[in-house]
């Protein structure tokens, strides 16, 4: 069943306290809460960080129901969550998105008539960063809700969320890229190694292939040589006047006279 009556009591905008009473200084466990906050919420997923805010906001401000919706400047996907948990958000909170819309910034509030149930005091949040937005809807059934205490401790609470779901998506967009970068390169390195496996036995077979063939022309060269030599043993040249080359066979001397050729030298000198 939907309220009866919804009536607005009243939407500050950017002055946060003027619907609120007023009342001492936050207890010391509240404050030591919220600075460990960003503690508590380091190398954690951004949706967690939105679950944490929620415990937080309905344990220090004894909230019926809270709704929270961080989205991302660079358009990725964005964080809404709501307790009680179920299909939808608390009845309440759901009415003031959908019918009175949530504030465009600061601070709203709104008293939400349900009948014999009784009424339930409404704060919308709406933060606006360069880098984060979010939006938080509380409903309780306090009608002094929300002091200058509890005010602040929802300002501190979404700010210190926002900073550190920002933190930890800019982490998680770090580690996608190193990832995917890495997977890049070991798949270059797989398919090095599967060229290298394809044509080392082919360089393999050219390499010998180059060796045989380098020492059969060592060998065939080396046969060419031979005659050559023999054939230059067996010419001499000689320089006839006027500086022309004359090559001819080799003149061998004489052996030695025979006795007969010797005799008949020494008759025909007689």
């Amino acid at each position: 069943m939907g309220p009866a009556v919804v009536s607005e009591a009243g939407a500050t905008g950017n002055r946060p306290d003027d619907t609120a009473t007023t009342d001492a200084p936050a207890p010391a466990r509240e404050l030591d809460v919220l600075d460990a906050l960003p503690g508590l919420w380091v190398d954690h997923e951004p949706q967690e960080i939105a679950t944490g805010l929620m415990g937080v906001l309905v344990s220090v401000l004894q909230l019926e129901g809270v709704y929270v919706r961080f989205d991302a400047s660079d358009g990725g996907p964005g964080i809404e969550e709501w307790r009680p948990a179920g299909p939808s958000a608390p009845e309440e909170l759901l009415h003031v998105l959908v019918v009175d819309h949530a504030p465009v910034s600061g601070i709203a509030t709104w008293k939400i008539e349900r009948g014999a149930t009784g009424a339930l005091h409404v704060v919308g949040f709406r933060l606006d960063l360069p880098w984060e937005s979010g939006l938080v809807l509380t409903s309780t059934k306090r009608i002094d809700f929300p002091t200058t205490r509890e005010t602040r401790l929802l300002r501190v609470a979404v700010r210190h969320a926002a900073i550190a779901i920002h933190a930890a998506r800019r982490l998680s967009r770090e580690r996608h890229a190193r990832a995917e970068a890495e997977h890049q390169l070991a798949r270059q390195n797989e398919l090095l190694r599967s060229l290298v496996d394809e044509v080392e036995p082919s360089l393999r077979s050219l390499s010998r292939r180059l060796h045989e063939a380098s020492q059969q022309i060592s060998k065939t060269d080396g046969l060419k040589t031979l005659p050559e030599q023999d054939a230059g043993a067996g010419n001499s040249t000689s320089e006839e006047p006027g500086g022309h080359v004359f090559q001819g066979p080799v003149q061998r001397s004489p052996g030695p006279l025979t006795r007969p050729q010797f005799e008949g030298l020494r008759g025909n000198a007689g």
